[in-house]
């Protein structure tokens, strides 16, 4: 029975102290420390990892924003201008420089390149606004291709100081001028260009606006236009580099309105008014003055023959 007793004693159930023992509540105990443990660690990558979050979302804000403007609509990014063009412009010297492309609607930015590239050309050409009173003779001579009509031999000059080949201009003067939609169409004149020094009935020149203005008198030309005075037919260098606003930028069909026009005097031709809005303007129209709601036309219609 004694041994029974202390076998009793030192049974495990008794003996809750044993170190060798682990009882459920050491368990729980151990389980609490390491989740306590792990939670203090997730908290932590946590606190990291929102850290790392808010330093890294403006970079992609930032640049969200800028795939935005990327893969946005192209029509507003502005078009460059060369230096060179915006130096040249009066306008811009004078305080009157054009929006940038970007504050026009509805034009993209390559019709403006365009424009602007137009704009430069014209810019480009420059007409003294006098001259010597000297001339370049044109040497070269073309005979009509017709044989009926009047013939009319002219010769041509060139004012000193521009940028004119007087060759150049005298064939394509001939060329107007012996094109069957010109005067020769009507089988009443025909014209031949002569070599300056031999026998002409015309003189045609082109010159200077002063030069015009002298040689045209006593017709107020002003500088700006041309005229037909007896012998000469008087072409005003500014508009035949220039062109008029009527005509926009076909200074082809200018020139050859130009010609046919001031010829059209020399043959007895009296100037004309729109016969009405839409129709073709007469020849002998003053169209470097406005087309008064007619269509541009360069060459003499029937009515005019």
């Amino acid at each position: 029975m004694a041994r029974q007793a202390s076998r009793s004693k030192l049974s495990p159930q008794s003996n809750s102290r044993h170190p060798g023992h682990i009882t459920s509540a050491g368990i729980g105990r151990a389980a609490r420390h390491r989740r306590s443990a792990a939670g203090l660690i997730s908290g932590i990558i946590a606190l990291g990892l929102i850290g790392l979050c808010l330093r890294t979302l403006p970079t992609v804000l930032t640049d969200s924003a800028l795939l935005a403007q990327i893969t946005g609509p192209l029509t507003g990014i502005p078009v460059a201008i060369p230096s060179s063009d915006v130096s040249a412009t009066p306008a811009s010297r004078a305080g009157g420089a054009e929006p940038a492309p970007s504050a026009r609607a509805g034009v993209t930015p390559v019709k403006l390149q365009a424009k602007r590239k137009a704009k430069r050309v014209h810019r480009q050409v420059e007409v003294p606004a006098s001259g010597p009173g000297t001339y370049q003779a044109a040497k070269k001579s073309a005979r009509p291709t017709t044989t009926s009509g009047t013939l009319i031999r002219y010769d041509v000059r060139v004012e000193d100081g521009l940028s004119i080949d007087p060759d150049k201009a005298a064939v394509l003067i001939q060329q107007v001028l012996d094109d069957k939609r010109s005067w020769r169409g009507t089988h009443r004149w025909r014209f031949e260009l002569a070599p300056v020094g031999e026998s002409a009935t015309l003189h045609a020149y082109i010159v200077t606006p002063k030069t015009t203005d002298r040689l045209c008198a006593p017709y107020l030309t002003r500088g700006e236009v041309s005229c037909q005075n007896g012998t000469r037919v008087v072409l005003n260098a500014k508009r035949w580099l220039m062109g008029v606003d009527s005509y926009g930028s076909d200074l082809t069909n200018y020139r050859r309105y130009l010609v046919n026009h001031e010829f059209g005097h020399a043959l007895g031709k009296t100037h004309v008014h729109c016969p009405g809005p839409g129709r073709l303007a007469p020849v002998m129209m003053q169209q470097t003055k406005g087309l008064g709601g007619c269509r541009k036309n360069p060459w003499p219609q029937a009515t005019e023959d």
